[in-house]
């Protein structure tokens, strides 16, 4: 599309940035940003949950809402090209259904199923990684004109930096205070279709619900999908963020004696849900992210030290990153400001006057 599209477009995901940005905007930003250097007509753009992968909210457009289940049953169960979690772990995480099949897109069962009907020529992946986490992923279908072009996928490529920032931001943005609220119960079919549901179910479902969907959310029905998939009676636990903000704690449980209907709780999130949220979106490593947890317990520099087996010095090396990472200064300003208000109460007034 040209270095002046390219520029536009990077430029609208630096100023995007902001302090009250939440999920949604972010992935707004995207799309727009990516439709600016490689044009589509069909897109799903989502947050995702860092610890299971599964999508946690966002925008779709261009599909509709039959397209969902397939869409999601072809990511669990096929095998196929450009997986979202195979592009996670890539060095490039950037791919076109067209390169990944020598332009034989037949060879594709997610081809076959869901684009060909439509005349698609071609399909554009990305998994936004940051650290050891996938905070967000995105497929832009193209049905007019010819596959995706190399310059295309260049300044796609070249935007990946900004736009990872941006969801990195915008998870880490949690500003909805936690609730009590009773947990929600919903016996869901393959299809969707809701057998049972709990009487508060319908707020619940409302606030979770994207644009595409129809009775029972998307995100939900991914997770029941897996759930499925796993073939065992263990329970599957995500997080979702609701359009209003607030973050859901989901498990999913298949019934037993009937392996096709799955039973779905959801109920408020709790601190110990936000707590990895909060610590992907300034990227820390795992390392840095036990130093964080283990101050916040009140550990003192060499009480940490021995913890880790590592040197007092070490351990004042990570402090010093984390607090670049953070913009915090100090170790109470870093536990009031990861830990606020909103995720843990009044727990960080006991611990902002930490020794240095």
């Amino acid at each position: 599309m040209g270095l002046t599209s390219f520029v536009a477009a990077r430029d609208r995901l630096l100023a995007a940035a902001s302090p009250t940005l939440d999920c949604e905007d972010a992935c707004a930003q995207v799309m727009q940003a990516f439709a600016a250097v490689a044009p589509f007509q069909a897109a799903a753009v989502m947050t995702t949950d860092p610890e299971s992968h599964l999508p946690a909210g966002g925008i779709v457009t261009g599909f509709s809402p039959s397209d969902c289940v397939p869409f999601w049953d072809n990511e669990l169960l096929d095998p196929d090209f450009n997986k979202f979690n195979d592009l996670a772990r890539r060095h490039d995480p950037v791919a076109t259904l067209a390169e990944a099949t020598d332009g034989d897109l037949g060879r594709s069962p997610r081809f076959t199923r869901l684009y060909a009907a439509a005349g698609a020529v071609d399909e554009l992946r990305v998994a936004f990684v940051t650290g050891s986490a996938c905070v967000a992923i995105a497929a832009f279908v193209r049905v007019d004109g010819g596959p995706f072009t190399p310059a295309e996928v260049r300044d796609v490529r070249q935007l990946l930096v900004p736009a990872t920032n941006l969801f990195r931001s915008a998870l880490g943005n949690i500003t909805a205070p936690l609730t009590t609220d009773t947990p929600t119960v919903l016996l869901v079919d393959p299809t969707g279709r809701v057998v049972s549901r709990s009487a508060d179910a319908a707020a619940v479902l409302a606030d979770l619900r994207l644009d595409i969907d129809s009775d029972v959310p998307g995100t939900l029905m991914v997770a029941a999908s897996k759930a499925r998939a796993a073939r065992t009676t263990a329970r599957l636990t995500t997080r979702l963020r609701g359009r209003s903000g607030r973050w859901v704690r989901v498990h999913v449980s298949p019934m037993e004696g009937d392996g096709d209907l799955v039973s779905i709780t959801i109920s408020a999130a709790q601190p110990s849900d936000l707590v990895p949220i909060l610590l992907e979106s300034y990227s820390l490593t795992d390392r840095e992210t036990t130093v964080v947890l283990l101050v916040c317990q009140g550990l003192a520099t060499r009480e940490i030290a021995s913890e880790l087996s590592i040197s007092s010095h070490t351990v004042r090396d990570h402090l010093k990153t984390i607090f670049e990472k953070t913009g915090a200064h100090t170790r109470g300003e870093l536990v009031a400001q990861i830990f606020s208000q909103h995720v843990l109460g009044a727990f960080h007034e006991s611990v902002v006057h930490l020794d240095p």
